[in-house]
């Protein structure tokens, strides 16, 4: 048996911080429900007591007027409005003396906490009794609600600390590892043509060049043996004399292994790990702001008709983001503009967004700013991304360069979906709740001005950076694309975008879902972990059917607690993020990468905005879900009967 490989690094750094913080989390949530408790049982209690005078008097001052008791019309109306428009109300009821239930509406049949009574009186003469009841806000309910605020904020330190990690193992001993590997192989075969160069390393990571220059000496004295030698052959009269000088010669250049030319500089950049950090970084903030502004909008309603009406912002806001996203990366893939002078103007624009918010923009005209801010994200979104894409394929199409191990193929698509999916709408709305507006846009342009830095940092001499945008679009061979792979690529970037549209309307309108942050570890999952797991047909099979069952409970055809449902849901999210991912990663171990083309920007855009558009108009959040999880199914076995087909016909996939 072979033994078990041992977690990388950065796994157990990010796994580390996962559970340290569930567990710090967990004991200040305990400690926190303790120190509350007594004051939140004394606020239920005012509260409840208020809520029920005002019902009560509204209803005394119709009786007053002379209008009958049992006559009184709407009363069930006015229960129902009051209770769309206090979330914790539980119960409300119309006790007659005799205690006959005269009207009553019930929210669901969860049970009830602190009831208060109010009299219904007619010239200070009881005649009825006003009872309401709100929810139970025990150990369940807070739970619910901190784990709603907290696993977002918990899943995002992980897995920024697992990025973090890999990110700096790739930029550094994997990178030093790496430049050692390929001069000690060229040695071995005794090449004496290529020196490696590890840009921008302290003096300790000096040894590969000071290796190389060994190599140069070595090279530079068999030039002048075969000098030499060629010297003695000329004036050599015996021809066994000049055949061991050719054999000298041959055993010298290592059996003709010898160096023809001059010494080619090698040089060992992280590439793909540079483009995914600075896609994540911008993608990132830009999202984040976008979830944030939206957020406003929401809070600027105070009754549920109000907020309700916002939802058809959300999606023409995304549907701005969308059609901005794909004209900015349409003109930014075939110009040739250097890279930096792409990434830097669009770190520097999204400092827009929260000079908007300082200005109170988000308040005046919801629609037209909405849509105007939605289109601004988009067009530093597709112009970053396109640039990035054409500094990760500087190292395929130059021979001078080579990648520092891991490989991180279609690096700008794996960050921009782990990005857009959970850690954009999730660190926006977290940002809202825990600093506010102004002081959270701010902090969310954090992350971009990180990646303006590490641009400015990375643009030395030589570096890919300095490529052009449009030069190596252009240069790439166009070749044709199999049905399977436009078939993955469309399902992909049609459940992405039903996924980002589910998490931007959900955080828009205050409704974070608990399961968010298992989604978005799941895309993570799907992409970096290089293990044995079930294929996306499966996992997605498995997820529908768990969304279904989530569904059937949350309808009443099951009668079941919202735990299972939750449960499920957390389950149904999970497989679906790793089916995901794990298409992401079949095309690119295939060697066709799906490229992020105007077309699946048009299917993302569709997508976003028939999930938000679903969520504004009451479906539960369960539904772009199992959309998602369908389409990933349906795509997933198209492609893998085509792959199937093509090999049975004598075709391959390139390694």
């Amino acid at each position: 048996m072979s033994a078990r490989r041992p977690l990388a690094p950065a796994t157990r750094l990010g796994i580390t911080a996962l559970v340290l913080l569930l567990l710090a989390a967990c004991v200040l949530s305990i400690y926190a429900y303790d120190q509350l408790r007594d004051m939140r049982a004394a606020s239920d209690r005012t509260r409840s007591q208020l809520m029920a005078q005002s019902l009560s008097l509204r209803i005394s001052h119709a009786v007053e007027s002379g209008i009958p008791l049992r006559g009184l019309v709407g009363i069930e109306a006015l229960f129902q409005q009051r209770m769309a428009s206090q979330p914790d109300i539980h119960a409300v009821a119309l006790v007659l003396p005799d205690g006959k239930v005269l009207w009553e509406v019930t929210r669901d049949a969860a049970a009830a906490g602190v009831t208060a009574e109010a009299p219904v009186q007619v010239r200070g003469a009881p005649v009825a009794t006003l009872r309401l009841a709100l929810r139970d806000s025990g150990a369940a309910t807070f739970a619910r609600a901190t784990a709603a605020l907290l696993l977002p904020a918990i899943g995002l330190l992980a897995l920024l600390a697992y990025l973090a990690a890999r990110f700096s193992q790739a930029q550094g001993i994997e990178l030093r590892n790496h430049a050692a590997w390929r001069a000690r192989r060229a040695i071995a075969q005794g090449r004496y043509d290529n020196t490696v160069v590890l840009p921008q390393r302290r003096g300790f990571d000096l040894r590969v060049q000071q290796l190389g220059h060994a190599v140069r000496g070595v090279h530079e004295g068999l030039v002048r043996v075969r000098r030499l030698i060629a010297s003695l052959r000329q004036t050599e009269p015996q021809h066994a004399r000049r055949e061991r000088l050719d054999q000298l010669l041959a055993k010298a250049e290592a059996h003709d292994r010898f160096a023809e030319h001059g010494i080619a500089q090698v040089r060992v950049v992280a590439a793909e790990a540079q483009v995914f950090w600075i896609t994540l970084l911008v993608a990132l903030s830009a999202l984040a702001l976008q979830t944030l502004w939206l957020r406003s909008l929401h809070l600027q309603g105070e009754t549920p008709w109000q907020w309700q009406g916002l939802a058809p912002a959300t999606a023409a806001s995304l549907a701005a983001f969308f059609v901005a996203g794909t004209a900015a990366w349409s003109v930014t893939r075939w110009r040739r503009w250097p890279a930096p002078t792409v990434v830097l103007p669009a770190c520097i624009a999204l400092l827009a967004t929260a000079m908007a918010c300082a200005s109170g923009l988000p308040a005046s005209l919801p629609w037209t700013f909405a849509m105007a801010a939605g289109a601004w994200h988009g067009l530093v979104v597709g112009a970053v991304l396109a640039a990035c894409q054409a500094v990760e394929h500087v190292p395929r199409t130059r021979p001078e360069y080579a990648h520092a191990r891991p490989r991180w193929r279609a690096a700008t698509w794996s960050a921009w979906t782990v990005t857009a999916v959970w850690l954009g709408p999730a660190l926006g709305s977290l940002a809202l709740d825990a600093l506010g507006m102004l002081q959270g846009a701010y902090a969310l342009l954090l992350p971009a001005v990180c990646a303006g830095f590490f641009v400015v940092r990375w643009n030395g001499p030589r570096s890919p950076w300095r490529s052009r945008t449009g030069v190596h679009g252009n240069a790439l061979p166009a070749t044709a694309r199999p049905t399977a792979d436009r078939t993955r690529a469309l399902g992909q970037s049609g459940a992405a975008g039903l996924l980002l549209g589910l998490a931007l309307a959900a955080h828009a309108l205050g409704q974070p879902p608990i399961w968010a942050p298992l989604l978005g570890l799941g895309v993570a999952a799907g992409l970096f972990l290089r293990g044995r797991m079930p294929s996306p047909s499966i996992l997605t099979a498995v997820a529908a059917v768990a969304t279904l069952l989530a569904l059937a409970i949350a309808s009443g055809w099951l009668p079941t607690g919202w735990y299972l449902q939750d449960a499920v849901l957390v389950l149904a999210a999970l497989l679906t993020g790793v089916a995901l991912g794990r298409l992401a990663r079949m095309a690119e171990s295939q060697g066709r990468l799906p490229e992020l083309s105007a077309t699946q920007w048009a299917a993302m855009g569709v997508g976003a905005v028939v999930s938000s558009g679903a969520l504004g108009a009451h479906l539960h959040g369960g539904w772009p879900l199992l959309a998602a999880a369908l389409l990933l199914l349906v795509c997933s076995r198209h492609a893998a009967r085509a792959a199937a087909g093509a090999d049975r016909a004598g075709g391959h996939h390139a390694p």
